[in-house]
Parts: structure tokens; sequence; C-alpha cells
């Protein structure tokens, strides 16, 4: 036994210190620290990729009370490439980890790790077998690389580490050395999993030790261990009737309720019984599963049956950050852009009363980590991610407080999501020009632009401002195309023409006979000797919309060539008025379209027939669907959907068409 210690020891004592025997990247002082107290750490990055870093910092990682508690820490230079920090151990600190990061470079400490023990703590053993198990990858933070893994059965070396010299981490471990032990070992492992379970059982359990007992029993093969399982179940509902098992239960059953007015009495009892605050400690699969959608089935029953929106707009402060982002979409952003997703008008004062509440609330949410992510993420990435999902939402804010004129709210949310959307998204950068142009910054609103150009992410609004700024400056009329392609980038246009060009086909393509906006009709067989581009759409199709401004540029470049035609084809519409919509449409927007109506197909009654007979020949679903015909009457292109530039997918028109001409020559 003496020499099982004196090798535990060791063992211990050089994980903690491997970093800095092997390399001295990292090191720790005081050597053998205790929890509670300061420590300052010393990251040497002579030999890393952050070797040429302006500025480190990181996180670190502490497992204290078998949780992992993660902070965002700042170094400073300690002098040749060396970085240092101080910080304090937690009361119970038994392992931590850092990772270091220099913009978009982080560096995790490959195979050793930048890891550190204090063995004297419970949890330190396993939380260092834990960190390098894919076993347990779902269950500790994502810290560490493919090279750091370790094999079970060295887990399991840990997990026995761990009780021998920690035998009061029994209750907190089970699971977990439960699991990974029944890997390494195979066969029928149930007898040993119900001798721990029995033992577990005869503790006072808080509720995540609540949660690994039912997940063990997950671990038990079924039909053949369902006695055992049961009367399991049976003693923690008795023990704790207002536990997590409990409280899991009550979620399927309130899940499955099909008569509404029962679940709204279901969730009544079940916020009584299971206040929130109670269960911070623990997560479950149950919950993240079935909570939100439970949620969610509530409120949207509500406003689908009663036209009632309190419901939803009242409970912001308890549900979930996901289910904000789902309430702003659906009650906010998808009636906002009614013309782009085909959804019913709404009063835009009740959208922004909608989006005050939503809006504030996702903001406060930044302020703290959610518990499903306290052990994954640190703030400043939850902050990140937090920021990333809700782009979308605080955007429309943005364009709902430009129409009540408030400029200085609209200018703080357009600040806010630069880093997500600046360049890279055609509507905000067309939003962020007015913005700046509105402000007299004419300068920047150029620049911004220019670069715009440059990324291929501009609209024609962009493209009229530009020419305006052009004009007043001096520049001549006539050789505005030539200053816009001089900021064009040669390189990104001859990948994206490749592209295209690899991507042509050579297929015979049935006729149609469809009746125009513009008066009679139009016959594909009659075009021959001319380039032929068709647009499947519909009135009900936001992305067929979206895409319209590009179509709008390419029809511009090629109004006065009467040897390319575009075409419009409205398909799929269930509407009975959808021609005069549809024309109203067109007329609002200032559209340069010929609009050709689908025709009723015979074998379904709908207004879909070229449509139809074209995605079955060709294989395709979906709208807008985009097909360029030569001049010898083949179909050379399809596309299906839209990817959110009107400037690219008008250069993409246009590199098509210009190689067909070409062609032809």
């Amino acid at each position: 036994m003496k020499i099982l210690k004196i090798l535990a020891l060791f063992i211990s004592v050089n994980a903690s210190m491997y970093a800095q025997d092997q390399t001295k990247i990292f090191d720790v002082t005081p050597e053998l620290p205790k929890p509670g107290t300061e420590i300052t750490i010393t990251y040497d990055a002579t030999t890393t990729i952050l070797k040429d870093a302006k500025q480190v910092s990181g996180r670190l990682y502490m497992y204290d009370n078998f949780k992992w508690n993660i902070s965002d820490i700042t170094l400073k230079p300690a002098g040749d490439k060396k970085w240092q920090t101080k910080v304090k151990l937690s009361d119970h600190a038994a392992l931590i980890t850092c990772v270091f990061t220099s913009d978009t470079l982080v560096d995790k400490g490959g195979k050793i790790t930048y890891s550190w023990m204090l063995q004297a703590s419970p949890g330190a053993y396993i939380g260092w077998g834990m960190l390098r198990s894919p076993v347990f990858a779902d269950e500790v933070p994502n810290i560490v690389e493919e090279s750091s893994h370790i094999k079970d059965s060295v887990v399991v070396m840990w997990v026995n580490y761990e009780l021998q010299y920690h035998p009061e981490s029994r209750k907190k471990i089970f699971y977990n050395a439960l699991k990974v032990a029944q890997i390494v070992r195979g066969g029928d492992f149930s007898n040993r999993i119900k001798k721990e379970v029995r033992f577990i059982l005869t503790n006072e359990l808080d509720n995540q030790d609540q949660y690994n007992v039912t997940r063990t029993l997950n671990l038990l093969a079924q039909p053949a261990n369902k006695i055992f399982t049961d009367s399991v179940q049976e003693v923690l509902l008795k023990k704790y009737p207002k536990g997590v098992l409990a409280r899991d239960n009550e979620i399927k059953k309130m899940f499955s309720e099909a008569d509404f007015d029962k679940k709204i009495k279901q969730y009544t009892e079940f916020e009584k019984n299971f206040p929130k605050e109670k269960f911070l400690d623990v997560t479950t699969d149950i919950e993240n599963l079935y909570n939100d959608k439970l949620f969610k089935s509530i409120a949207y029953n509500y406003i689908v049956k009663n036209k009632d929106y309190n419901f939803a707009i009242n409970s912001v402060k308890k549900v979930s950050f996901n289910l904000l982002l789902d309430y702003s979409w659906h009650l906010v952003s998808i009636p906002f852009d009614r013309d782009r997703e085909g959804a019913e008008a709404a009063s835009i004062e009740t959208l922004k009363k909608y989006a005050d509440a939503i809006i504030a609330e996702m903001e406060a949410r930044e302020a703290y980590v959610p518990k499903e992510y306290t052990q994954k993420l640190s703030l400043k990435e939850w902050q990140e991610q937090a920021l990333k999902y809700g782009a979308r939402e605080y955007f429309t804010y943005a364009k709902i407080l430009e129409i009540f004129k408030d400029y200085k709210g609209e200018k703080k949310y357009l600040e806010k999501i630069k880093p997500i959307l600046s360049y890279k998204d055609a509507t905000y950068n067309e939003v962020y020009t007015k913005m700046l142009l509105r402000e007299g910054k004419t300068a920047e609103a150029k620049e911004y632009m220019a670069i715009c150009i440059k990324e291929n992410n501009t609209t024609p609004a962009m493209l009229a401002s530009l020419k305006e700024i052009y004009l007043k400056e001096g520049g001549a009329a006539t050789g505005f195309e030539a200053y816009l392609n001089s900021l064009k980038s040669q390189d990104n246009i001859q990948e994206h023409k490749n592209k295209l060009i690899s991507e042509l086909i050579n297929l015979p393509i049935e006729s149609f006979d469809l009746e125009s906006s513009k008066g009679g009709k139009v016959k594909l067989s009659d075009l021959k000797g001319k380039i032929v581009v068709l647009d499947f759409w519909a009135t009900w199709c936001g992305p067929c919309k979206n895409a319209m401004p590009g179509m709008q540029m390419a029809v511009k470049k090629y109004q006065e060539d009467a040897n390319v035609n575009f075409y419009f084809v409205d398909t799929q519409e269930y509407i009975k008025d959808f021609k005069a919509q549809t024309q109203a449409f067109i007329k609002e927007k200032g559209y340069d379209f010929t609009i050709l109506y689908d025709g009723k197909n015979s074998k379904t009654g709908k207004f879909d027939e070229t449509y139809e007979k074209y995605a079955k020949a060709f294989k395709f679903s979906g709208i807008p669907q985009k097909m360029i015909i030569d001049q010898n009457g083949k179909l050379r292109w399809q596309s299906t959907g839209y990817f959110g530039s009107p400037s690219a997918l008008a250069d993409e028109i246009s590199i098509i068409i210009e190689y067909l001409k070409a062609e032809k020559k």
C-alpha cells in the first residue's frame, strides 16, 4: 500500500508539473499551491504559435467541487516573450487548465495541455482523467486537443486513484466511474452498477447526485433490468417528491398533453412545485430536449387560438436565450420583413413594442452565462456566441428604430453587430452606409462601400449612393463603370468565373407557352438565337423577393441588348388574385420585369405546370430557381436559392451571359 501511495503521488505531481518540466512553456508558482491562495501563471510563448503576439489573453478553467468554473484572463508582458497573470484559486480548486489566445490564434497546449493538479483536493485525479477522455467530451469544456486524449483504461486508473486518495468523492463520481469502467471491462456489468446505486441511495443527494442516479440507470440494459430501474425511480420519487426526476417526469407529461387548457393548468402547478431557481445547479437531458418546446407550444398556442401575444411577451424574463431568439424571429423579424418572407402585415408600433421587450432582455442575458453553458463557456465566449446568434434580431430592431427616427438607437445596434455582419451582409451594408451618409460622413461611407464592392456584397441603393458621391467629386458619368470595376477584386472575379464555367451543362429543354404580364404569350421555342434567363419565383417566397434587387441589376445591364431576354415565371401561387398582387408588388418595387404566369397543372390543379416539368426533368426542387438557356435552345446553367448579395447574383448572371455570347462567336 505504501508503494502504491508513493506511485500515486509521483503520478499526480508529475501530471501537475509535466508541462514546465518538458518545455518550460507553462509554469505556476508556488509549485504546490493550495486552494484559496493566489498563484502566478507564466506562459512562455517563445516556441508556440503565439510567439509573435502583441497581446495575450485566455481562459482559466478551474475544477472545483466536481464542476468547472471558467474565467477570462488577460496576461501582461514579462519579458523575453513571456506573459504573466495572477489569479486567486477557488476554495476547493482541484485542477486548473489554461488556454491562451491572441486574435484568432489559440494555444491549448497540445499533448501535454497547460494543466496543474492540486492533488490534495477531491476531484483532482478524476478531473485530470475526464478532461482528456473522449468518453466525457460532452461533460467537460472543449479545451484539449485530440493529441492529449487518453485510453479508457487510463481513465479508469485515474478514477481508482481518486477513490483511493479521496474516498469522499465516491458520491460525486459514481456515474462517471461506472460509465468508463463498463466500457473497459465489457460484458454484463449490471451487478456492479446495481451495487453502487444501492449504496448511493443511502446518502443524502443534491440535484446533480439525483440526476446522476438517473443517468446511471440508463447504463443498464433494458428490459432485463426494468424491475430494478423502476424500484430505484420509486425510491427517488418518494424521497425527493419535488426533485430532479419528478421534475423531468412532469416536463414529459406536460409536453405530451394534447388538451391545451389542461396543459396550462399543469404548467401553472409545475412552476409552483418546481421553481426555476431551485434547479440552477443541474441541467438534464429531458430539460434540454423538451422544456423550450413545451413553453413555446404554450406561448404560440395562445397566439394561434386567442390572438393573445401577452403570454409570450410577459414571459421574456423566464424563457431561455434560444427561446428569446425564437420570439424575436417569429413575432418581430418575420412580420417586419413581410415582403421578404410572405407573412401578413403587422402594425409597426406593435412590432416595436414586442421588440423593445425582447431585445432588452436579450441584452440583459449577455451579463451572465446561462446554466446550460456554465461549464462550457467563459463569460466572454458566451457574449461572443450570444451576439453571433442574436445579430439578425438586433439588425431588425435597428431598422425598426430607424423608422421611428431613433437614429441614436439605430446606430447603437448597427455598431453592436458590425463585427458579425459588416462587409458580409449586403442588406446590413446598405443600412450602415445610409446611416453614415445621414451623419454627413461621406468619406467614411465611400471607403466602406469600396470594401463592400471588393467583397462583392453591395446593393443597387449603395451603388446609386456611390455614383452620386463620384459625380459630386467631379467624376464623369461615362467613367463611373470603369471606376466601379477598379474597386472590384479581379482575383475574386476570376475565381467566381472559373467556378461558374465549371458548372455549365448542355441539355435539351422542352418549350413552354405562358401568358405574359405585358400582353400575349411567350413561347420558349420562338426565342432561339437569343439567350434566355428564367427566374421561377412566387409572391409568398421570401428568398425569391430578396434576390430581385440583384436580378434587377442584371436586367438593367442588358436592357439595351435585344439578344438577352429575362422572364420571371410566377409559379406555385395559391391565392385567387395572385396576378393582381404580383403586378402590385412589381410596381411598388419599381422593377422592370416581364412576368410570365405558370400554367395550371392538369394533374394537381396547381399553377406549377412548367415548374414541375422542369423540376422533374432536371432534378431540382425549391425556388427561387434560375435557369439560363443559350442561343441554341439548350439549358446551360441552373441554380437554386439565394445567397444574400445582389451584386454577386448580378455578376453571376452576367458571367454566364458573356461566356455564352463569346462561345457563339
